[in-house]
């Protein structure tokens, strides 16, 4: 169904259909003390040397200073050996499902032969899967979100599996390196059920939402997220992703930073090579650091609030098709939906009505009912699908 423009405003009980709480909270002086120090050699190819924790100590690679955790790679000296000395940080604790909500002020800047990362993967890679959360090399300056499985897993229209996965790069230019640094960083959130996993990105700049490092945050109220990997018969999700550890890792050159050094001109000309300009150029790796204010991780507490009945208007202009024939504006946010409707969607939640009329104001009215075959997220997400379908036609939302 094609609008040429409207403006949809919700009147609606609060769709919050899973309630996280709080299960690890990375920050402050124990946040090194909830990551092991991986030493073994890039399962990238990089030109890093990943050190342990205590010579990360002695060369001030890492410092906690007012609640604030700050981590980089070594700026002073030339590298040799397998590389240039970085940190390479893997959480003791593993998760399936969850939310899981960073708040950084800044990490990495968009520099040459750099590949920072923040990321999630399980064992035996790629069966247990991989989450790659933040993501980009050298002078980047738009993230880029991956999703990487064995074979049998298509998200986001895209083939899964093995080291290409299955990409999702916003246009925004503020989510990543320099341009995050620039905004004062901001807060990446990714929530992982079993039929969808979501990213979103909310620049400290232009504001947070209110819960989103709370106690308990709902992101259902947080708007559409920057990628969304949704499961379902391309991609049995809990087959393809459990037991994640999270990772944050810096390091330079390898398969990626490496293998495009000579596509990006600027950084052509700095060196020969992504080695030699890294090697040979500490002093260009000052700003390579990560400052994290909190890492948290939370859980379905398993205590969803009862769904309620959510009211959609919508403005139309004349001779389009819309969402129900004109309709007076209610007193109270419960419109009847109009008779007869053309055709009727039903799903988990209840019954969208569609109908055809030369313009003017409609409503509709989505019932959401209990099922007990389906989960609260099938519901939840079954009546985002039917609103996306929606707002998928038009430009303007309220």
């Amino acid at each position: 169904m094609l609008f040429s423009r409207f403006l949809l405003n919700m009147w609606l009980a609060k769709l919050s259909l899973t309630v996280y709480s709080g299960k690890d909270e990375y920050s402050g002086e124990n946040f090194f003390n909830m990551f092991n120090f991986d030493t073994f050699d890039d399962p990238t190819h990089g030109y890093v040397n990943f050190v342990d924790q205590a010579t990360a100590q002695s060369l001030d690679l890492f410092n906690v200073s007012n609640g604030q955790v700050t981590w980089g790679v070594d700026h002073g000296s030339i590298a040799s050996g397998r590389g240039r000395n970085s940190i390479r940080l893997t959480s003791k604790a593993q998760y399936t499902h969850g939310l899981v909500v960073l708040d950084l002020t800044h990490m990495p800047s968009s520099i040459c032969g750099t590949w920072p990362a923040f990321w999630m993967t399980g064992p035996n890679w790629p069966n247990g899967g991989e989450i790659d959360i933040i993501e980009g090399v050298n002078m980047g300056n738009q993230n880029q979100m991956t999703m990487h499985t064995s074979g049998g897993c298509s998200l986001a229209g895209n083939n899964c599996q093995g080291s290409l996965g299955c990409p999702v790069k916003p246009t925004q230019s503020n989510n990543y390196g320099t341009g995050m640094n620039n905004a004062g960083g901001g807060v990446y959130a990714m929530e992982w059920t079993s039929s969808i996993i979501n990213i979103w990105y909310f620049p400290r700049d232009h504001g947070l939402p209110s819960d989103s490092l709370g106690p308990n945050p709902d992101p259902s109220r947080w708007g559409p997220a920057k990628a969304s990997f949704e499961g379902g018969a391309g991609c049995d999700i809990d087959q393809h992703f459990r037991d994640n550890s999270i990772i944050f890792d810096t390091t330079f050159c390898g398969d990626w930073a490496g293998g495009v050094w000579g596509q990006d001109g600027t950084c052509a000309a700095l060196a020969g090579s992504c080695q030699d300009y890294v090697q040979n150029h500490p002093e260009a790796f000052a700003d390579a650091y990560w400052t994290v204010n909190s890492l948290k991780v939370y859980q379905d507490n398993g205590n969803a609030p009862a769904p309620a009945a959510k009211v959609v208007k919508l403005e139309i202009p004349s001779a389009v098709n819309f969402v129900s024939q004109e309709s007076p504006t209610p007193t109270a946010p419960a419109p009847t939906p109009i008779q007869p409707p053309l055709e009727t969607h039903t799903h988990t939640h209840g019954e969208i009505f569609e109908t055809t009329s030369p313009g003017g104001t409609g409503y509709v009215e989505i019932e959401p009912r209990h099922d007990s075959s389906s989960s609260s997220h099938s519901i939840k997400e079954a009546f985002m699908m039917d609103v996306n379908k929606i707002i998928s036609a038009n430009e303007t939302i309220l």
